[in-house]
C-alpha cells in the first residue's frame, strides 16, 4: 500500500518544521510528502528541502507553492489531483504525531478492506465536561450527529476497535484514492470550519457507511495562533457554515427541524461563551452568521 501524507500550509513555517520532523520520525514512513503552501513566501520550501535532504530517505517530496491558492480547502482539492498514493492522508502544517501514526493508519485499511476513510485521533485536547458532552449530542441531531465528540481527548489504549463515523476530521483524514477521485471538495460555498463534515458526509452518501475514527493513530494537535479567528468571527463562521451545510441537504427528512433544534443550542452556547469572556461578541458573531448564512446562495456542483 502507497501512502501519500499531505500539509496544506499558510505562514507556518516552524510549525511546518515540526510537524515534518514527526513525519520523519515514524516507524512506516508515508511514500510521499505533498506539501501546498500558500504562504507569502518560501521559507517553508527551504526548511523542508534541507531537512528531508539530511533524513528522508524513501519519501518523495513533492511541494507546491501557490499564494494564488484560496485557502485550505482549495489547497486539499489541489492535492488531491496530483497526490500518488493509495490512501492519501490529509494533516495539518501545526500537528506532532506519535511514531506509530502511519503504520495504524496502514493497518487500519489492510485489516478493514471495506474501510474507504477514517481519521486519527487527537491526543491533546483537554477531555470536555461529561455534562457539556451530553448537551452536545442533545443539539446535535440527525445530519449534524457528530460522534466525535467525547471520543478525541478521552479515549486511550491501544489496539482499539475502529469507531464508526460518517464525520470525519479533515486535519487528520485518509482517504481510499477512488473517494478522492469520486468526491470533489466543494471550493465554492466558503467552508473551512465545517470543510471536513461536509466532505466526509458527502462521501458517505456515496460510499455508504464505510468511514471510521481509528483510536490507535495518534497525534498532538499544537493549535498555532496564525491564522487563527478570534471568538466572535469563529462563531460567525460556524452558524453560516452549518447554514450552508443544512442547505446542500435540506431535502432530508426533518431537515429543517434538526437545524432549528441545533442553532436552539448553538444559542445557548453563545450565551455560555458570552457569560464565560464577559463580552457580546459570541451572540453578536451568532446572529451574524445566521444572518449571512440564510442570505448564502448555493454555487457550484460539490452538493
Amino acid at each position: 500500500m502507497k501512502l501519500s501524507a499531505v500539509i496544506p500550509t499558510k505562514n507556518r513555517a516552524d510549525e511546518l518544521q515540526v510537524a515534518a520532523a514527526s513525519i520523519l520520525a515514524q516507524r512506516r514512513r508515508p511514500d510521499e510528502l505533498l506539501v501546498i503552501d500558500q504562504s507569502a513566501t518560501e521559507d517553508g520550501r527551504r526548511r523542508l528541502e534541507a531537512l528531508l535532504a539530511a533524513q528522508g530517505d524513501g519519501i518523495a517530496l513533492r511541494y507546491v507553492y501557490d499564494p494564488s491558492i484560496r485557502g485550505l480547502v482549495h489547497a486539499k482539492q489541489v492535492a488531491a489531483g496530483i497526490a500518488q498514493g493509495d490512501v492519501v492522508c490529509f494533516l495539518e502544517d501545526d500537528e506532532v504525531l506519535e511514531p506509530g501514526y502511519f503504520a495504524e493508519i496502514e493497518r487500519g485499511f489492510l485489516d478493514h478492506p471495506e474501510m474507504m476513510g477514517c481519521c486519527g485521533l487527537v491526543t491533546n485536547l483537554p477531555p470536555q465536561p461529561a455534562g457539556y458532552v451530553a448537551l452536545f449530542h442533545l443539539f446535535h441531531r440527525g445530519m449534524f450527529r457528530d460522534p466525535r465528540v467525547g471520543v478525541h481527548g478521552h479515549v486511550q489504549g491501544s489496539g482499539l476497535p475502529l469507531i464508526p463515523s460518517d464525520y470525519l476530521s479533515g486535519g487528520l483524514s485518509c482517504w481510499r484514492r477512488e473517494v478522492l477521485e469520486r468526491i470533489p471538495f466543494d471550493v465554492d460555498n466558503g467552508f473551512h470550519l465545517l470543510e471536513d463534515v461536509d466532505y466526509s458526509t458527502r462521501a458517505a452518501r456515496a460510499f455508504g457507511h464505510r468511514f471510521f475514527i481509528n483510536p490507535n493513530a495518534r497525534l498532538e494537535h499544537r493549535l498555532s495562533p496564525v491564522n487563527r479567528e478570534v471568538l466572535g468571527p469563529r462563531q460567525q463562521r460556524k452558524l453560516r457554515e452549518y447554514l450552508i451545510f443544512y442547505k446542500k441537504r435540506r431535502g432530508e427528512p426533518w431537515a429543517a427541524a434538526q437545524l432549528a433544534w441545533l442553532l436552539a443550542g448553538l444559542l445557548l452556547e453563545a450565551l455560555s461563551q458570552c457569560a464565560s469572556v464577559r463580552r457580546l461578541a459570541p451572540l453578536q458573531g451568532y446572529f451574524a452568521g445566521v444572518r449571512e448564512g440564510v442570505s448564502w446562495e448555493l454555487k457550484g456542483g460539490a452538493n
